[in-house]
């Protein structure tokens, strides 16, 4: 791991979007279908090591539906006080396994879902990244031109690696 915090590498960058993720609960989740795309705020329920991020829903909902014909989804996150953001990409999809259903359960769900984790009306959007963008102000992730565009990350096999940063000329 690189200790330039101008340059930081990707397993740096990994470990900060993490961390920045774990921290903030909510977000908001971006899918598709035919007519476009569809963002609403939510609560994921964890982060897992390697990036999957877990959400919480009803089979019947749009996000569901969404993903299951079309799985690219976006999910951004933003901790206002730091100054920073990350968006994870990539494919999700739906898992109904009682198994993951009951260890991806939080009381406050209750509310929503009447039934709790083995009712039928539950299921988790997993989405496993596979890249990731990132700004940082407070850890210095902002790089050149000086906060223009986000550090990114993609996964290449079981790696993560730096990549540039689409930008419009």
């Amino acid at each position: 791991m690189t200790t330039d915090q101008h340059n930081p590498d990707a397993e740096s960058l990994f470990t900060t979007a993490l961390r920045l993720a774990r921290a903030n609960p909510n977000g908001f989740l971006t899918t598709q279908d035919g007519l476009g795309a569809h963002t609403r705020l939510v609560e994921h329920v964890c982060v897992d090591d390697d990036g999957s991020v877990w959400i919480g829903t009803s089979p019947r909902s749009r996000k569901a539906t969404d993903v299951a014909q079309r799985p690219r989804v976006t999910y951004a996150i933003e901790d206002r006080g730091a100054g920073a953001y990350t968006v994870f990409s990539g494919q999700a999809r739906i898992e109904d396994g009682l198994q993951e259903r009951l260890s991806h359960w939080k009381d406050s769900f209750a509310a929503f879902f009447p039934a709790g984790p083995d009712g039928d009306d539950y299921v988790l959007l997993r989405l496993r990244p596979d890249r990731i963008e990132l700004m940082d102000f407070s850890r210095r992730v902002h790089p050149e031109p000086f906060g223009l565009v986000p550090a990114v990350i993609e996964r290449r096999g079981a790696r993560w690696e730096r990549t540039p940063a689409d930008r419009r000329a």
